[in-house]
């Protein structure tokens, strides 16, 4: 896949997930505090899973092989939103806070008080700017065209008895003594010196 088509689908993966896990952690947070409050005996099985899975979701934006845009977008809006009410409460209050439903308007005051947006967004953000992330994945070598030999063939030929085994090859013979080589004498050797032809001696 191209990188830049791997970006696009990021953005708009990012746009898609963030206020679907905006409202799981809202809705999540908010019925979990409900019910420690209450001590009521339904308990919060429902909003756990919800709370399970906006974790879930920031997991897969924030991967390694997905796209950084996919976690920036969520990072920078939920930062943003920390950072509004963490510097100027009173303006976020009359500005931010609006008419959310009774079930997520509590638990977005709860992640706003907390600071759990602010420090969610870092952590996207800072997943983000890996500089591994942004590049394209290189590819994967081309498989040869031919493969190597095949395996010989295990058992005996089709149609044979399994017990059957090929005749071993005969035995070759052994091989042949070479003759021996003449012994070469120099003439000089036979020819008597100086010294026995003038003073006699040698062999009798």
């Amino acid at each position: 896949m191209p990188n830049s088509i791997r970006h696009v689908i990021g953005l708009v993966a990012g746009v898609v997930l963030t206020p679907v896990i905006a409202a799981c952690l809202m809705y999540g947070s908010s019925e979990i505090g409900r019910s420690l409050r209450t001590f009521g005996g339904e308990g919060a099985g429902t909003p756990a899973l919800v709370l399970i899975a906006g974790a879930v979701l920031i997991g897969l934006v924030a991967g390694t092989r997905v796209s950084p845009l996919a976690s920036l977008v969520p990072g920078a809006v939920f930062g943003g939103i920390g950072l509004v009410w963490a510097f100027a409460p009173r303006w976020a209050y009359e500005h931010l806070d609006h008419d959310l439903h009774s079930r997520l308007d509590t638990g977005y005051l709860n992640l706003v008080a907390t600071g759990a947006f602010l420090a969610l967004g870092v952590v996207l953000v800072a997943a983000s700017i890996a500089p591994s992330r942004w590049r394209a994945r290189p590819r994967a070598a081309a498989a040869p065209a031919f493969g190597g030999p095949p395996p010989a063939p295990m058992g005996p030929p089709p149609g044979q008895n399994p017990g059957w085994h090929p005749p071993a090859p005969p035995p070759s013979a052994p091989p042949q003594p070479s003759a021996p080589q003449p012994v070469r004498h120099d003439a000089d050797d036979d020819e008597p010196g100086e010294w026995t032809r003038r003073y006699g001696g040698g062999n009798s």
